[in-house]
């Protein structure tokens, strides 16, 4: 039986964490969200004031498994009281930075057991908590790992499920018309009508920022079509958190020279088109954020035109997945 220990602290500075994370996350598939990128991000603007906890998983003297947990009292049908546990998220007064793909740091070839070891853990040394919650998490062995009856005394509940959408770009060839072609008739017909209007005033050019300043630039400009989309349909959109903001300046002020950050604006000489703020790891391009210029001509499909040039332009570049993410929303379905 492999020899697997767990320990645990209070996190007082993310100092303390950043190297032994960063050594394991090059021993694991992470995904972004679980990298150290992400995760200094939400300590730094998020988590210090909850007091994190570290929880480490050893394999005699090899650190196998790394996860964050932050503590929150739930309040259910006025009475009912729970104390949880919350793994690198808090989802609670706008402090859930809506993370994906979420879950424990762990090793190639130990994952099973870093999810086995560490809910045996929380079990035993956290008696005082009513919950423990998992969220976001997309392995399904780690889940499986996770409601299995071996836990005594525990009820193990799913309590939501989503769909993720991505576009495997090995599949298409690297411009625009290759990834049309990959879609319906119809809608590919559609968006290329689209391209051919907007291309009446001049060529459809796609543009990444390539310094802090000229991403941040991108940013406002997203934030302010995206802001002013939500409101025309009397929602107010994720800007409106202030927090929120903050969080993702700090992680691209922190990450974009490390190359884990893309900002894409697409336009013509005339007008803006769309905005893309998205994560790069292992080749793998994560859409965050969008912001579209809205037309009132209805051939006019911004959204579309957007996803359809930043594909090609990161099939290009040697990426491998586009990755929409979670949410059964049609536009994702039909890309």
């Amino acid at each position: 039986m492999p020899d697997y220990t767990v320990t645990s602290h209070t996190v007082e500075y993310s100092d303390e964490l950043e190297s032994a994370w960063f050594d394991l996350q090059q021993r694991s598939d992470c995904s972004y969200f679980q990298s150290w990128g992400w995760i200094s991000a939400w300590l730094e603007t998020i988590s210090f004031d909850l007091r994190p906890v570290a929880v480490k998983i050893w394999h005699e003297a090899d650190l196998v498994g790394f996860g964050l947990f932050v503590s929150r009292d739930i309040k259910r049908h006025i009475i009912i009281y729970s104390k949880a546990m919350f793994l690198n998220e808090y989802p609670f007064d706008g402090k859930n930075m809506v993370i994906e793909y979420n879950g424990l740091l762990a090793a190639r070839g130990h994952e099973a057991a870093v999810y086995t070891e560490t809910l045996n853990y929380m079990l035993r040394v956290y008696r005082d908590y009513d919950e423990f919650y998992f969220g976001a998490i997309e392995d399904d062995s780690a889940i499986d790992n996770l409601l299995k009856p071996s836990f005594q005394g525990i009820n193990s509940i799913v309590n939501e499920k989503s769909t993720s959408w991505s576009i495997d770009l090995n599949s298409i060839s690297p411009d625009v018309t290759g990834f049309l072609s990959s879609l319906s008739k119809n809608r590919q017909g559609q968006i290329r009508r689209s391209i051919r209007l907007y291309e009446l005033q001049a060529p459809v050019q796609i543009i990444e920022a390539n310094n802090k300043e000229e991403a941040q630039i991108f940013f406002d400009r997203l934030k302010v079509l995206h802001t002013k989309r939500w409101q025309s349909k009397g929602k107010q959109g994720v800007f409106a958190n202030p927090l929120w903001e903050r969080f993702h300046l700090t992680l691209i002020h922190g990450c974009f020279d490390k190359g884990e950050v893309q900002l894409l604006k697409i336009y013509n000489d005339y007008n803006e088109i769309g905005y893309l703020y998205n994560f790069i790891w292992r080749k793998h391009v994560y859409v965050l954020q969008t912001g579209f210029m809205q037309a009132e001509d209805k051939r006019l499909m911004p959204g579309y035109v957007t996803h359809a040039y930043a594909v090609a332009y990161n099939k290009a570049k040697g990426m491998e997945i586009y990755d929409l993410m979670h949410g059964d929303d049609l536009y994702k379905r039909i890309l």
